[in-house]
């Protein structure tokens, strides 16, 4: 049995992200760029209008100038600005030659042919040419997950098909001839299959990633028929233990993967088992549905980051616990349920009551885990390990 620690290293040594491909801009979202995107010019094009306002020459003085013409955005405009003039601009719009000062249309008094700028700030209000970016100007680095922003970044400097780490594939299979559909009514010692959509919801979360999901029974020969696939990440619900039905590792290596572990010194979760073969990744998860949320959280998640090219994530803080007569110590490393919430600018974590890792219930609402082990809890506080954004976790509107 070895250590969380150890059993998420094995995990970082033993997944890769696939060969960037090419993908149009509305596929990119929630990728990983495979390679740098760097500006293919200068930025701005040219010197441009911060306001809406009217131009000078740079060497102008205040007093009254003669309008001599109208820039609008997406203009080319060819005649300077000559000395004792000043030209109609609006946001965005190229300067014209020898515009050097931009005033702002509040500051200025027209009358007539004529408008008269009666003082002028430090500020010239222009955009210079090539101050955001030149040629070749890394603007995007690879490994950046595609963002609403980095995607417009894209789109301004036409990289209309980045390369990207593609989606990892997801397979499910549920094990146990107990499982009936969550639509039918259980029969005599039968169940409803809830680690499917545990599983389906989980991964999505993660981005969309590709998932399918089936129900096999407990027998060898069928599971290793429905574990044959070209999936990035297969996940076997059940047959994690040493029971006479268990048959997920078996299957593993009738299919030629290598098991690097089949336990861990984690509760809930002890017989997770995790194999490769090749750049296929494969995990048998323990049966129960609290089991199946930690060990994703832990482990799954973890391989789910490295295939998909995404930053690693283990987002722990201490925080000071409510309820901690709920916690059981344990023996082994624990990462026990709990809802962190934020009240009064103050972040928090109370632990769920689960009975066992059957106990689907009590994961409702569940947005966190407590570390529970020699360490922690400790003075009133507990090392969490977030599994939403802090942002989501504010119980009220108010600021």
């Amino acid at each position: 049995m070895i250590s969380l620690a150890a059993a998420r290293q094995l995990i970082v040594d033993h997944v890769v992200a696939r060969s960037g491909v090419a993908v149009s801009l509305d596929l990119a979202a929630g990728r990983v760029l495979a390679e740098d995107v760097v500006a293919d010019g200068f930025y701005p094009v040219g010197d441009r209008s911060q306001m809406d306002g009217y131009v000078v020459r740079g060497d102008a003085v205040p007093g009254g100038f003669r309008l001599a013409g109208t820039v609008v955005a997406g203009d080319a405009p060819v005649d300077p600005v000559r000395p004792g003039e000043a030209m109609r601009i609006f946001t965005g719009a190229l300067l014209p030659p020898d515009g050097g000062r931009v005033v702002m249309q509040e500051e200025a008094r027209c009358d007539g042919g004529m408008v008269f700028l009666e003082r002028f700030g430090d500020n010239r209000f222009i955009r210079a040419h090539g101050s955001e970016a030149a040629p070749g100007a890394r603007l995007v680095a690879a490994g950046t997950r595609l963002g609403a922003v980095e995607l417009a970044v894209l789109a301004q400097v036409g990289r209309t098909h980045p390369r990207v780490v593609p989606a990892p594939v997801v397979h499910h299979l549920a094990t146990g001839g107990e499982l009936v559909d969550p639509s039918d009514q259980p029969g005599p010692g039968r169940i409803r299959d809830t680690n499917s959509t545990l599983l389906r919801a989980l991964v999505a979360g993660m981005g969309g990633l590709p998932f399918s999901t089936r129900r096999v029974p407990d027998d060898l020969p069928a599971l290793v028929e429905a574990a044959h696939t070209t999936a990035d990440l297969l996940l076997i619900s059940g047959g994690a233990s040493v029971g006479d039905y268990d048959f997920g590792a078996k299957a593993l290596r009738e299919l030629g993967y290598t098991i690097h572990f089949d336990r861990v010194n984690l509760r809930p979760g002890k017989p997770l088992t995790f194999a490769t073969r090749g750049n296929q990744a494969a995990f048998v998860l323990p049966g129960n549905p609290v089991s199946h949320f930690v060990c994703f959280h832990t482990a799954v998640r973890l391989a789910l980051e490295q295939a998909a090219g995404y930053p690693l994530s283990w987002p722990t803080l201490w925080l000071d616990l409510d309820g901690p007569d709920l916690i059981e110590p344990s023996p082994r490393e624990t990462w026990w349920p709990a809802r962190a919430t934020v009240s009064h600018g103050k972040l928090s974590v109370t632990p769920k009551p689960w009975s066992s890792s059957g106990h689907t219930f009590a994961l409702a609402g569940t947005n966190a885990l407590i570390l529970v082990n020699s360490e922690s809890p400790r003075d009133g506080r507990a090392l969490t390990l977030l599994l939403e954004p802090p942002a989501t976790l504010t119980q009220s509107p108010h600021v």
